[in-house]
């Protein structure tokens, strides 16, 4: 029937994992999002995708969005259009990094491009109590 969109899987539930800014707990966020992805009814090369992306989201979180092993980084997951949504809060502030002279391939600085490569969507949006980065993936 034009128009009608049947989903064989049972509506996805918001979920929200929140953790401290320390690398020893990137593994709990991976597992958060496998979870989800996997609840959410995505194939299995898409809930790697997924997991590869958040453990990215959060390592940036940790690394350039803390100031603090005991800063939060809060994690939701959300169906929003049909989509998987994942949102990573941080308490720092998102500062684009410059382009370095004459280094095409810089050690650091590739997360969020990484990021587009996994993700159907990417969106960083800074805000004065921290930064939100949004990502989501598509069945």
């Amino acid at each position: 029937m034009p128009g009608y969109e049947h989903s064989a899987m049972p509506s996805f539930q918001p979920q929200e994992h929140l953790l401290r800014a320390d690398l020893r707990l990137l593994k709990d966020a991976r597992e958060f999002a496998e979870r989800a992805a996997l609840q959410f009814g995505l194939e299995n090369g898409a809930c790697y995708q997924v997991k590869l992306a958040m453990s990215e989201a959060v390592t940036n979180a940790i690394q350039h969005g803390s100031s603090s092993p005991d800063d939060p980084i809060r994690i939701w997951a959300i169906e929003e259009g049909g989509a998987l949504v994942f949102e990573v809060l941080d308490t720092g502030r998102f500062r684009p990094r410059a382009a370095r002279r004459g280094d095409p391939l810089p050690d650091s600085g590739r997360g969020l491009e990484f990021l587009r490569l996994l993700m159907d969507e990417v969106d960083v949006r800074p805000g004065a109590k921290g930064t939100l980065l949004r990502f989501a993936k598509r069945p």
